[in-house]
């Protein structure tokens, strides 16, 4: 029963160890920063959101999107996914308001990806209104509702509001994730990485809002 046991005990080990050498450790002020003023840490079980700033032209952001759509897959329940256009200047400030138009008349999770597509498989970067409408167009989007939704009021409200995000958090380059409005990712961290450190900091939310009530 001894052998047994300890053959078991090492078979279990096997299995195990793998599995503890794949966990990252993320250390503050290298991986990620606290982001200050540091907000309220909020409830056990309310939402805990993360936001990918990113831009459509980014080649980083391009490759980091098949990682967002697994991780999507498997996050848990109490995590919210918010993704913000980035907007540097130049095309990328029209891509933000772009992003909140099609947004507003539903056609942003049909066309998320086609933008990256037509930006980096076809290199089409699409830098102008005219070159935007031409491909939307190609896409059946309905103009109409499109050219009234890029005038309207929310859609400036939306990008104005993303603005003042990107200076709140002094993001200054993307991909870059910011979790819970208090924790956001450092610079140079592989695809993986990322969302592994999503993962870490919003588990780290849930234990901060825990030990609040106690």
């Amino acid at each position: 029963m001894t052998k047994y046991l300890i053959g078991l005990f090492f078979a279990v080990s096997l299995m195990v160890a793998p599995a503890l050498a794949e966990q990252k450790t993320f250390e503050e002020n290298v991986h990620f920063e606290l982001l200050l003023p540091e907000p309220d840490p909020g409830k056990p079980g309310e939402p805990i959101e993360v936001t990918e700033f990113f831009m459509w032209s980014c080649p980083h952001c391009y490759h980091f999107e098949p990682f967002v759509k697994r991780w999507l897959e498997t996050k848990q329940d109490d995590i919210e996914f918010v993704q913000v256009p980035a907007m540097f200047g130049g095309s990328a400030n029209l891509h933000a308001k772009v992003f909140y138009a099609l947004q507003a008349i539903g056609e942003l999770e049909r066309l998320h990806e086609a933008f990256f597509t037509e930006m980096h498989v076809k290199r089409n970067r699409l830098k102008t209104r005219d070159a935007v409408d031409e491909f939307l167009q190609s896409q059946g989007v309905d103009m109409d509702k499109f050219r009234k939704a890029m005038k309207s009021f929310a859609v400036v409200a939306k990008t104005n509001q993303a603005a003042v995000l990107m200076r709140r958090y002094g993001v200054r380059g993307v991909p870059a994730l910011v979790v819970d409005r208090r924790y956001k990712s450092g610079r140079g961290l592989a695809n993986k990485d990322l969302t592994d450190l999503a993962d870490f900091l919003a588990e780290r939310v849930r234990e901060e809002r825990s030990d609040n009530i106690q």
